[in-house]
């Protein structure tokens, strides 16, 4: 570190940039004993003069428009969360200045920015984190620890969803989730990334993704009320089927039109000795069966087989602040304690490539009526 404690610069104050600041801010006050002081040090966005009260409660930092003076601030880490297709320059420009990067998912606007993302960090002998936030939930971590203990033996199929309602109402303004310019892709590139990354997380790699996606409203107005409307050519929906290396084949699908249901992620494992389900509206515990025992558990697991998991990263409950704040204060956490202790995270931009590639096949099958595509990509 640069200085006595860990200074964080952030790019980008919109939603999820604040998220991600109420998260450095709210470190003391969700661990016990936090073995790490950080402070929200820069922020560097298209223009200054909003979110007062905010940016007063995380201490004063310095708020610009420009990137020198941004990194004039002595900074240890810069948190990049803006639209997917800036993501390339900003972290090469992060790691010119040797800051280690925390990126918000999907890590690059397409796999070559992605890669190119990654190396900038290789070259540049930087620490990098990604935002895939899924992975830190308890229950998350309970079904990898009994996956990797073999209780329900060889894996045979999964299904994983998440679904959301936020763009059903056909007024909802465009916005730059809903270009292909900015963003990259719809539903599976928002929302689909996370749940891919929770298949490899738990799964291990891909050996195949074959996918559909549908577009379900095709244009929307350009502001609020303007009857002035613009193309939508990025998905609402995705579903994939994916063949894992281990021989199990699942369908993960993505959708921002689930009306009545306005979040739900939910994952289904079936193996020949039982079955493993995650519902993140129950965060704390996955629900394991055994087949041998015709048993079924909910609740907390023989510690021997928890020893290796990062579910301490987890706020306690008297501090929870709702599973998604929680989830993204433990994701920032776990990636503060790599920068402390000099340690590779295990979301860093070389593993973040390998989800944005199954990204990129399930795009490149869509586009070519749900072929098969194989890993690596480049083999096809």
């Amino acid at each position: 570190m640069k200085s006595g404690n860990i200074r964080v610069g952030i790019i980008g104050l919109g939603f999820i940039g604040k998220v991600h600041a109420q998260a450095y801010h709210s470190v003391p006050f969700s661990y016990a004993e936090p073995n790490v002081d950080v402070k929200v040090a820069a922020i560097l966005r298209t223009s200054t003069g909003r979110d007062e009260e905010l940016i007063t409660s995380l201490g004063n930092p310095l708020v610009t428009t420009d990137s020198e003076t941004f990194y004039a601030q002595n900074l240890d880490v810069v948190d990049i969360c803006t639209p997917n297709f800036l993501h390339l320059e900003q972290a090469r420009t992060a790691a010119t200045h040797g800051c280690h990067i925390y990126m918000e998912k999907p890590l690059g606007w397409n796999l070559e920015h992605a890669q190119k993302i990654a190396n900038a960090a290789k070259e540049a002998a930087i620490l990098s984190h990604t935002a895939f936030t899924k992975r830190y939930y308890p229950a998350v971590q309970e079904a990898k620890a009994i996956l990797e203990a073999g209780l329900i033996g060889e894996i045979l199929n999964f299904n994983v969803h998440y679904y959301h309602n936020s763009y059903m109402d056909p007024k909802r303004p465009i916005s730059w989730r809903l270009k292909h310019a900015p963003s990259g892709g719809g539903a599976m590139a928002d929302l689909g990334v996370h749940i891919i990354d929770m298949t490899r997380y738990l799964l291990g790699e891909a050996a195949w993704a074959s996918c559909h996606t549908r577009t379900f409203i095709k244009e929307r107005p350009k502001t609020g009320g303007s009857s002035t409307m613009e193309k939508v050519d990025v998905d609402d929906w995705g579903v994939c089927t994916i063949g894992m290396r281990s021989g199990a084949i699942g369908i993960i699908e993505a959708t921002r039109f689930s009306g009545g249901i306005g979040d739900s992620n939910r994952m289904e494992i079936f193996g020949s000795r039982g079955s493993i389900v995650i519902d993140l509206k129950a965060p704390l515990h996955c629900i394991y069966y055994d087949q041998n025992k015709k048993s079924r558990h909910v609740g907390e697991l023989d510690p021997s087989l928890m020893k290796n998991s990062k579910r301490h990263f987890w706020p306690a409950a008297k501090m929870s602040m709702g599973s998604f704040l929680d989830a993204h204060t433990a994701c920032i956490y776990d990636l503060l304690q790599c920068v402390k202790q000099n340690q590779v995270s295990m979301t860093n931009f070389t593993d973040a490539v390998k989800t944005q590639e199954i990204l990129e096949a399930a795009y490149l099958s869509a586009a070519k009526d749900s072929q098969k595509i194989s890993f690596p990509i480049g083999d096809n």
